[in-house]
């Protein structure tokens, strides 16, 4: 395990890497009382989508608060099955200690995560990334047997958020309208600036975290320019908070995934330019002179990599979506 957190430095190599990585079958209980663990006051959702027909778990930590009269707000957390305990829970006592408004946190996952965790993490490479692979991140991307892997649902799986996940929520608790927040990492990082690209009024603040900008040639940022407009024409007013690991674009020391060569990983870490990427976007933004409530915030997390940073940026990303209210 200790090669496999050396090699996974950047969102370039971790999408390589995943269809490498040796499946292993959960071990049975060797206790026959031992039963399912579940996050205390939270419901579990499984369903089949109308949209695109696959199955989706979606987990919702209630907080502990009375709502208030205009809802709560809602987080988005995607890639769920890694992320949705951990935002739970720092979400729930960081407002008890009223450090941050409470908040309702759903985690969007897949079933498959119960019994093979790789199999659902291939599944969100077609449900985080709008389009093909170009040829080049092709290349890299060994067949596994998990089957043929699929990209490119990304507008699909919007969909499914808009019209299937969120009015189940909304039936679960009672939620603030037009308030909800979108948190994603790597390609859930794309996701989450493809929403905002293309449709920026589903969400109110939108958390992009180490995002593969690089992903299919930078293709997510063709829509950057039409947002762009929007956002000087004062026609829609989103936040957003981008983030990326210091360490995300030095190349790793070895071992590498199979077949890749030390060449190869320089070509990968060099194409991916993560930080560059992140920070020249959030560059970009921040200069629109939009709308009040318009706000755009880059943090670069020094020596941090690309997974070490997903705790590192919870909290400053919790404070920027949750802020507390003020008091009267």
């Amino acid at each position: 395990m200790r090669s496999i957190r050396r090699m996974l430095a950047t969102g370039a190599l971790l999408v390589a890497a995943l269809p490498c990585l040796a499946r292993a079958p959960v071990p049975p209980a060797a206790d026959s009382a031992a039963t399912l663990a579940t996050v205390p006051m939270s419901r579990q959702i499984d369903f089949t989508s109308a949209v695109n027909g696959r199955r989706y778990r979606i987990q919702i930590a209630l907080p502990l608060a009375p709502p208030p009269p205009q809802g709560f707000k809602v987080l988005y957390v995607l890639d769920g099955d890694g992320y949705f305990g951990g935002y739970a829970a720092a979400v729930r006592l960081r407002a008890m200690a009223h450090e941050i408004e409470p908040a309702v946190v759903v985690g969007i996952g897949y079933p498959d995560a119960e019994r093979d965790f790789l199999v659902a993490m291939q599944r969100r490479n077609l449900d985080l990334t709008p389009a093909q692979p170009d040829d080049a991140t092709q290349a890299t991307m060994p067949a596994s047997g998990a089957g043929v892997p699929e990209y490119g649902g990304a507008d699909a799986f919007l969909r499914v958020i808009e019209t299937e996940i969120k009015p189940r929520v909304r039936a679960v608790v009672a939620t603030e309208p037009g308030q909800d927040i979108l948190f994603g990492h790597s390609l859930g990082g794309l996701f989450v600036l493809h929403a905002l690209f293309t449709q920026p009024a589903s969400f109110r603040t939108y958390l992009a975290l180490s995002p593969s900008i690089w992903w299919s040639r930078r293709a997510v940022l063709d829509g950057e320019a039409a947002f762009a407009a929007r956002v000087a024409d004062r026609s829609v007013a989103p936040r957003l908070y981008l983030a990326v690991g210091g360490g995300e674009q030095s190349v790793p020391p070895p071992p590498y995934p199979p077949g890749m060569t030390r060449q190869l990983v320089e070509s990968m870490v060099g194409r991916a330019a993560m930080v560059d990427n992140a920070r020249g976007l959030g560059g970009r933004l921040g200069a629109l002179d939009g709308a009040p409530g318009w706000e755009v915030r880059t943090t670069v997390y020094d020596g941090e990599s690309h997974l070490s940073v997903a705790w590192r940026a919870l909290n400053a990303f919790l404070d920027f979506a949750l802020p507390p209210p003020v008091a009267q």
